[in-house]
């Protein structure tokens, strides 16, 4: 679900200071435990060692599945908790209650089609969330992943999954539930899904999976070859041995930079690792790619960070996206980049968050020159939590969605950086292949909030999609069509706005608190653009909720 992020943004004195103790820990515990060849129980008890410390280092971001694999190790216990994803809010004033009128934003006309099928909501109470959704459409065939609480205990089993799909056989008018994508021998599916197809029509999809043999939790790969009704066993990209923690996953596929007429397949995501040989950590940017439709994989690097011991220097990548350009195979991965540069240990160095970009032109197997900054980013809320009513918040993080249009690249965040006191989106430009980087400019601005933009490009238009909330804290998911890339024309594309679920306390014993997603789809295939967005208009009544609460469900549309 990665989607659900558990640890957030702290203060630049805590947040360093915690940096700090996973320091001392690496270099003097660890450094103890591992004094020549380490035994299975030294690599136990160092993995447990590692979660523990890594789940305190706040600094760091981490989605929901990561944060439930590192709990499970870091507690040797397989229940599953609910954390808080991000600080204490500070409520905003004036809007609690508000009953201010939505303004009066056109609509695209767009037939709203429910993805999932509630009705198979029924195996545990209130476990009914779907949302963070993808996209694969080939032809008439279109398949939308998501996260799905259903299929699930509070104990992690062998049948559990937190991985949901649907299929569509008529271009999205109607879709089927799939139901969860399967299981791995040893692994255990835990969301953050991420869809592509080849130009054969074979769809992949990849997606968080714990490898409960050893505690880790990697990234795996199905596929299938009849339009997303069914998919085959996921394939892990890479199966370490030792400590190690992969998180939110993307996929892109497309052609090979030698060979055209081949398509490539890319994971790109975000780890942490400690080899108990040597007592280091490290954190990375790994691209795994694969040549053969997926059954087997390489692991690269976009970028490696060992931090140097006896300092309080800390780095970290988060939301990786991969982009391939089809006219000649050149990959780019962009990605959120968490920096903290602090080697006496003082506490006092704030944290940089900034958006980066990374070029290969040999099919991702190096990046020369290391990454381009392409602007620096302001968290979109200082908590990491949008207030959308009480007890209804969605965690905010600044994921950067990438698309190419023509020879111009985009990319689209959220950020807080206006001087408003509310998240906007921002849009980066460069022409010149990622070289080079305009300043970014805000394209949304108001009185409302905007987050979770989705790039694509169709018909030589620049297709932004992205959730707005209202002063009466309702919210819409807009579509912005440019054929500029500079201004847009703003339509809706839900039918009727919709309220933030339950989500502090968690209505959802499976869900981490404050999480409603962290991010939407927008795919351009042939002459349409597909959306798919989590969707709260629904409503379940048990005997939890009599009056009823709001239910998180799969929408999509069509343009």
């Amino acid at each position: 679900m990665s989607r659900f992020l558990l640890a957030r943004r702290r203060t630049a004195v805590v947040a360093t200071v915690l940096v700090a103790g996973l320091v001392a820990f690496s270099s003097a515990a660890l450094a103890g435990a591992f004094a020549g060849q380490p035994s299975t129980a030294q690599t136990n008890s160092a993995r447990q060692q590692f979660a523990q410390h890594l789940l305190k280092t706040e600094a760091a971001r981490l989605t929901w599945p990561a944060q439930l694999a590192l709990r499970i190790q870091a507690s040797g216990s397989n229940q599953l908790t609910q954390t808080l994803a991000g600080q204490a809010p500070v409520l905003p004033t004036g809007t609690a209650g508000s009953a201010a009128a939505a303004p009066a934003i056109p609509s695209a006309g767009l037939p709203n089609v429910r993805v999932n099928n509630p009705a198979e909501d029924t195996h545990q109470v209130d476990q009914t969330t779907q949302s963070e959704t993808t996209i694969a459409v080939h032809g008439s065939h279109v398949a939308v992943g998501f996260n799905d609480s259903q299929q699930g205990l509070l104990a992690l089993t062998a049948g559990a999954t937190l991985t949901g799909y649907a299929y569509s056989t008529n271009g999205g008018a109607s879709f089927t539930d799939g139901g969860s994508l399967p299981n791995a021998p040893e692994f255990v599916n835990l969301g953050d899904p991420w869809l592509g197809s080849n130009r054969a029509g074979t769809m992949f999809f990849s997606n968080l999976a714990i490898d409960v043999f050893n505690g880790n939790l990697d990234v795996a790969v199905a596929r299938s070859t009849n339009g997303g009704k069914t998919w085959g066993t996921p394939v892990p990209v890479f199966r370490p041995t030792t400590p190690y923690m992969g998180d939110k996953d993307a996929l892109a596929v497309g052609r090979d930079p030698n060979i055209a007429t081949r398509d490539n397949l890319y994971v790109a995501y975000d780890d942490f690792s400690f080899d108990p040989v040597t007592s280091q950590q490290f954190t990375g940017l790994p691209v795994a790619r694969s040549l053969d439709g997926g059954r087997t994989w390489q692991l690269h690097y976009a970028d490696q960070f060992t931090p140097p011991k006896n300092t309080c220097d800390f780095q970290q990548y988060i939301g990786a996206q991969p982009l391939v350009n089809p006219a000649n195979g050149t990959l780019y991965v962009a990605a959120e980049k968490i920096s903290v540069t602090d080697p006496t240990c003082t506490g006092k160095v704030p944290t940089t968050f900034s958006e980066v970009i990374f070029k290969s032109i040999d099919g991702g197997v190096t990046f020369p020159g290391g990454g381009t900054t392409i602007a620096t980013v302001t968290p979109a809320t200082p908590t990491g939590i949008l207030f959308l009513g009480a007890g209804r918040y969605a965690r905010t993080v600044e994921f950067p969605s990438m698309a190419l249009r023509g020879s111009t690249l985009y990319v689209a965040w959220n950020d807080g950086g206006l001087g408003d006191g509310r998240s906007h989106i921002r849009l980066a430009t460069s022409t010149n292949g990622g070289s080079t980087w305009n300043a970014a400019p805000f394209v949304t601005s108001g009185s409302g909030d905007e987050i979770q933009p989705a790039l694509s490009t169709v018909s030589g238009v620049l297709r932004l999609l992205y959730y707005h909330r209202y002063p009466n804290n309702t919210i819409d998911t807009l579509i912005g069509n440019s054929v500029n890339g500079s201004s847009f024309i703003v339509k809706r594309v839900t039918s009727q706005p919709f309220r933030g679920s339950l989500t502090i306390p968690q209505f959802d014993p499976m869900i981490a608190l404050a999480y409603m997603g962290d991010y939407i789809a927008n795919v351009g295939s042939g002459s349409h653009v597909y959306f798919a967005w989590g969707d709260n208009r629904d409503t379940v009544t048990n005997f939890m909720y009599p009056q009823g609460r709001n239910d998180p469900d799969v929408f999509f549309a069509k343009q």
